[in-house]
């Protein structure tokens, strides 16, 4: 082979070997950018369900809360139907007190009050407390899939049920599964 054929042949190499490089780093490039992408929305959709739990999870631990202050003030209060009415509207517009209760028990749990007050802002309280109200039961949420009844016959309380209450696990009804393993497309 002559120099002039070899000396071609060397420059077209570089070439090449220059051209693949270039075209290594742009595919790089975008498969980094991919990849980033990828992990954003897998932890946003995450972040996203665990938000979610913890909102759901509070408005609950309210429930919980006001369902036991009813139950004290049913069993130590006049047992009629006027009283139990009065200590609900009085139970659900005290909000300072449930706020502070909630605080107290989160702060009890290390949860720091920045934390508290995001999850408040995002979530508040819980909006529904008294169910059903009808034919002389009433039905109390006392959190998630937790409902407690009291049964009132001629304007005084009859019975009372709160099993669910003294038998409700938060830990039951309030699952967070392990993020999936992150896939690249």
């Amino acid at each position: 082979m002559d120099k002039k054929k070899f000396k071609i042949l060397m420059i077209v190499d570089i070439v090449l070997i220059i051209g693949l490089f270039a075209l290594m780093m742009v595919l790089k490039g975008q498969y980094n950018d991919q990849a980033q992408k990828t992990v954003k929305e897998q932890v946003d959709a995450y972040l996203e369900l665990s938000n979610g739990a913890v909102q759901d999870q509070w408005k609950s631990v309210d429930q919980y809360g006001m369902a036991w202050r009813l139950v004290y003030a049913s069993l130590t209060s006049a047992k009629t139907e006027a009283a139990f009415d009065a200590a609900v509207k009085a139970i659900e517009g005290d909000k300072d007190a449930r706020f502070k209760q909630l605080s107290y028990m989160y702060e009890a749990a290390g949860i720091p009050a920045q934390a508290q007050n995001s999850i408040y802002e995002k979530a508040g309280l819980a909006d529904k407390f008294l169910l059903k109200n009808e034919g002389g039961v009433k039905e109390v949420a006392c959190g998630k899939n937790c409902v407690i009844s009291f049964t009132f016959a001629k304007g005084k309380l009859k019975s009372s049920d709160y099993k669910a209450l003294v038998n409700y696990n938060m830990a039951d009804n309030f699952k967070l599964e392990a993020p999936a393993a992150y896939h690249f497309e």
